[in-house]
């Protein structure tokens, strides 16, 4: 049945919904039991997936999300008895809450009452067979989202995934015995990744007996959900996979190992039975789409709950201090979920493969991810499949994913292998791992960190070689005196010099990424190298004048051939260049990628005045803020810093103007991308001086969440758009 199908006869548009809606809604008035059960389920929805409803721009939000899914699940019961009759059968458990008995009421219960308060159509009376089995995983999705409103679905983290991209997942398990492997999805949203796993269950065991391949599907293939219509989803979804064999089987029921609870533990921790006897969901392998709901949907118990039960167990928290607080380092549960989920399920030497966000292997959220490890469980990254842009989950969900397979108990190694997909000359099709090749241009390629330090950003091998080029900038030298004692000033010296002539100078302890860290004093009674001012400098400036004849022999002294011309106080490296409004500085010697861009700086003894870079630095300069900060994301983001390290010599000046020049540093244009860039360095800016107030060296241990979050967002631009990397 076509999208358009589905929606005209089940939708929010057909007859058979506007019937049930407004039965529903009356009774919701009128109907105590009908009320109470309501009550229930937004007591239970609120506990775990907390206030889903307060940013919903949805007209009575709760009513409509509780009508909504009574709904979806009569028409899914419907179908479920539909294919009872046909494939005569009977399903042991339809109602969500069975084998857990997490809630108290029975959807079927309720659909009844609709359905005698109003003439509600049969929404199975006119399928057939055929359709049952030519329906797939599609087919729910498209029905879910043709019910539920969009802002819901979101609400919920629900971002219901594609076959294609199921396929593609389970395919990266690598599963060597599929007929005695077990699955379970923690998060099983409408059954796509068990229906998946049940097909190539089916597929290894062909020429089985039906009734030994019901059997031993119906055993270890398990799904697990926090919401009632996708336990309900999974379970048809389970039994249309199943269809083929179902037909043949002499089975008179069969009870489907898909549970109504918290994979987690969190809100609710239900004993699980099978059977009638307990059940384990410890798996071989684990697979799925977690939920992606924000931290601060969460109720304030589900946090504290989070905190006291997984935080320190399993290092959920990648920074200190007070940025340590669970939620702040991570933007939603998705990353967490799985972690826990490893450590809960997971059987020795299992396997993972989870569809999650494609920013973690950049952003300050991804750093659980890229620490390898749970709790004392070494992972190893076997393979990514990264989308890129591509938006598999449809064009008005705005999240970018990506395919991770892990395998526990095993020691990670780098490169590790990707795929990229990007589009190709046709509309991109994600409904099968077939029609995905079909439709996708692939690369395979490899990620590798940008430093030794593996939860560093990750990037393409070889990325590194998209930011080399021409650099369309001059880069200058930082002012060269040879003389400290001289012209280094203290601030007691002031009184006996013009302070017109004395500015903030840099030194290579002043600066870190997109910041200062103070500044010292300095001298600099020159506006260029070799100017002859000496005659300016004595009517102008006595004082100044006076003090630099006096130490006349040292200065004389210096023996740097730089030197030789001008004044005898001449200094190296300085021209217009110096007084420009803007320049993006580094310190040349030693290894230290931090660029900034400085401007002037507020000084307790000379006011705002203009900062001068010295000797140990090296500087672009430009009177255009926007292009300084361009240049400066440019050079801070995860693509250039591993050039640097490929390109950097091993000597003293390991960012010299050779070696950066060996970047392609491209003109300003005012393009929409360079705007963009230029604005985050200007956030990374604002945020830094925030954080100062301590020592370098406890700044540098410091995790700052809210300027990870820039750098994360300034290594997707540069990499995206910039060189092309995935």
């Amino acid at each position: 049945m076509s999208d358009r199908g589905i929606a005209e006869r089940w939708g929010r548009e057909s007859v058979s919904y506007r019937e049930f809606e407004s039965a529903a809604r009356d009774l919701l008035e009128t109907d105590d039991r009908f009320r109470a059960a309501r009550a229930e389920w937004e007591t239970f929805f609120t506990t775990s997936h907390g206030d889903v409803f307060a940013d919903a721009d949805v007209a009575r939000p709760r009513d409509d999300l509780f009508v909504s899914a009574l709904y979806y699940d009569f028409v899914v019961d419907r179908c479920i008895a539909f294919a009872e009759r046909e494939f005569d059968f009977r399903l042991a458990n339809p109602e969500p809450r069975a084998n857990t008995d997490a809630l108290s009421f029975s959807f079927r219960e309720l659909h009844r009452r609709v359905t005698e308060a109003a003439d509600v159509p049969d929404p199975a009376a006119d399928l057939t067979a055929d359709d049952l089995r030519s329906a797939d995983t599609g087919f729910l999705r498209t029905l879910y989202e043709g019910v539920v409103p969009r802002e819901i679905r979101l609400a919920l983290g629900e971002y219901y995934t594609p076959r294609g991209v199921a396929e593609l997942a389970v395919e990266a398990l690598d599963v060597d015995d599929l007929a005695s492997a077990t699955f379970l999805d923690p998060g099983c949203g409408s059954g796509v990744f068990a229906a998946v796993c049940i097909d190539r269950k089916m597929s290894a065991m062909a020429g089985a007996p039906p009734e030994e391949i019901v059997e031993n599907v119906a055993s270890s293939v398990v799904g697990i959900d926090l919401n009632p219509v996708a336990v309900k989803s999974t379970k048809l979804n389970y039994l249309l996979s199943l269809s083929p064999v179902l037909e043949d089987a002499d089975a008179e029921s069969v009870e489907l190992p898909v549970f109504l609870t918290d994979a987690l533990g969190l809100s609710r921790d239900d004993d699980l039975s099978l059977a009638g006897e307990a059940f384990d969901p410890s798996a071989d392998y684990l697979v799925g789409n977690p939920p992606w709901i924000p931290w601060s949907r969460l109720s304030e118990d589900v946090k504290a709950r989070w905190r006291g039960t997984y935080a320190d167990e399993l290092d959920l928290l990648p920074h200190g201090g007070t940025d340590a607080r669970l939620g702040h380092a991570n933007d939603d549960v998705s990353l967490p979920f799985v972690w826990v989920c490893v450590h809960r399920y997971l059987t020795e030497g299992g396997a993972a493969s989870f569809v999650l966000k494609r920013d973690v292997m950049k952003g300050p959220a991804g750093r659980l991810l890229r620490t390898l490890t749970v709790g004392d469980r070494p992972l190893a990254l076997d393979h990514v499949h990264d989308f890129n842009r591509l938006r598999p989950f449809g064009e008005q969900v705005g999240a970018n994913a990506a395919v991770y397979a892990l395998r526990a108990d095993a020691d990670h190694s780098f490169p590790i292998d990707a795929t990229s997909w990007t589009a190709g000359d046709a509309a991109p099709d994600f409904a099968t791992a077939e029609t995905i090749r079909a439709t996708l241009d692939a690369e395979s390629t490899g990620i590798v960190p940008v430093d030794d330090d593996t939860t560093s950003a990750w990037i393409r091998e070889g990325a590194e070689r998209g930011a080399l080029g021409d650099c369309d900038h001059d880069i200058r030298h930082g002012v060269k005196d040879d003389a400290q004692a001289v012209f280094s000033i203290d601030r007691e010296e002031l009184a006996d010099l013009e302070p017109e002539l004395v500015y903030p100078y840099l030194k290579s302890r002043h600066v870190v990424k997109y910041g200062l860290f103070g500044h010292e004093l300095r001298l600099v009674p020159l506006r260029k190298a070799n100017e002859d001012n000496e005659a300016q400098l004595r009517e102008q400036y006595p004082k100044t004048y006076d003090y630099l004849r006096s130490n006349r022999d040292a200065l004389e002294r210096r023996s740097s051939s730089w030197l030789e011309k001008g004044p005898f106080y001449n200094v190296f490296g300085l021209g217009e260049y110096t007084w420009s409004e803007y320049k993006v500085a580094w310190c040349r010697l030693g290894f230290k990628p931090h660029f900034a861009v400085v401007s002037t700086v507020e000084d307790d003894d000379l006011g705002e005045k203009q900062v001068v870079p010295g000797d140990h630095f090296m500087f672009v300069s430009t009177d255009s803020e926007r292009e300084a900060h361009f240049l400066c994301g440019l050079l801070n983001s995860a693509v250039y810093q591993r050039s640097l390290r490929t390109v950097a010599s091993e000597g003293k000046a390991s960012l010299s103007k050779t070696v950066v020049s060996k970047l392609n540093l491209p003109e300003w244009d005012g393009t929409e991308t360079q705007r963009r860039l230029a604005d985050l360095s200007m956030q990374a800016h604002d945020i830094v001086p925030e954080h100062t107030d301590t020592s370098k060296r406890a700044y540098n241990r410091k995790s700052i969440p809210e300027l990870e979050a820039v750098q994360a967002e300034i290594d997707r631009l540069v990499a995206d758009q910039f060189v092309g990397e995935p």
